[in-house]
């Protein structure tokens, strides 16, 4: 196509699009202008509005799913049911270090979750990044967590009838362990990977409780109570260690997040 002909079919295409036209009023553009200039003010008011990080981190807890909460409830009156039910002493405190493992799971999609979905480089352009919003729902969650933790405890001795802290002591080493691994895996797992390293390490970790019963049945006495406070005192550095190394790991950008994402653009 030559010049003339290039600008023919310009003008031809411009004779188009004006006839497709429709007329607007004046009226009809002032309306759209005040419209505009409303919601540029509304807009204004909400970006200089201070939320605050406790509405922030209370926000977070509409995006974690329902079936979440439910499934954290029937953890809880699953032991409510075997610390009640079950003929075994023995059976209940295995069950309370077992369910305190598989009670991590529950939260393991919600944590994964900006990875999972491929959203972790959209959160890095928000005003709340991915290092805030990852903060703000481990909290949540391990609130949630450490609750349903409790209420397994609080069911196992007033059902056995002993100390509340020593049933704490049986609960928190599987319960951390788990949440540690959990964090290591995101931090370092890619995205389609960690979900089933996650579960296999709970299953590892359940199994192993359930090993170390068979082989030592005096592991719930009262004279393996100082090794239950080193391995949970131990599980405990390990879990804020991980806590912290994560956030950061967050902090310091998609590089350092994400690096699976940031291979596939080079």
């Amino acid at each position: 196509m030559g010049e003339k002909g290039f600008e023919r079919l310009v003008s031809r295409l411009e004779r188009h699009y004006a006839s497709q036209r429709e007329a607007v009023s004046p009226s009809a553009i002032d309306d759209l202008a005040l419209a505009l200039v409303a919601e540029d003010a509304r807009m204004t008011r909400l970006a200089s509005r201070d939320t605050g990080l406790i509405l922030f981190v209370v926000a977070q807890a509409r995006f974690i799913p329902l079936w979440t909460w439910v499934a954290q409830a029937l953890l809880v009156a699953l032991m409510f049911f075997v610390a009640t039910a079950s003929g075994s002493a023995e059976a209940t405190k295995l069950s309370v270090g077992i369910l305190s493992a598989m009670t991590v799971l529950v939260g393991v999609p919600t944590v994964h979750a900006s990875k999972l979905h491929g959203m972790a480089e959209l959160e890095y352009s928000c005003l709340h990044n991915t290092a805030s919003v990852l903060a703000a729902r481990l909290f949540v969650l391990g609130c949630s967590s450490a609750l349903v933790v409790a209420l397994m405890v609080g069911a196992v001795a007033s059902s056995l009838e002993v100390s509340a802290f020593a049933v704490a002591l049986w609960a928190c080493p599987p319960f951390f362990g788990s949440c540690a691994t959990t964090l290591t895996v995101l931090r370092k797992a890619s995205p389609d990977t960690a979900v089933p390293l996650t579960v296999s390490w709970v299953m590892g970790c359940c199994m192993a409780l359930l090993a170390f019963a068979i082989v030592f049945p005096e592991m719930y006495g009262n004279a393996a109570l100082v090794v239950w406070a080193v391995a949970a005192s131990l599980a405990l550095v390990w879990l804020m260690r991980e806590v912290t190394m994560t956030i950061r790991s967050a902090a310091a950008g998609l590089d350092a997040w994400y690096p699976q994402t940031v291979k596939t653009y080079h």
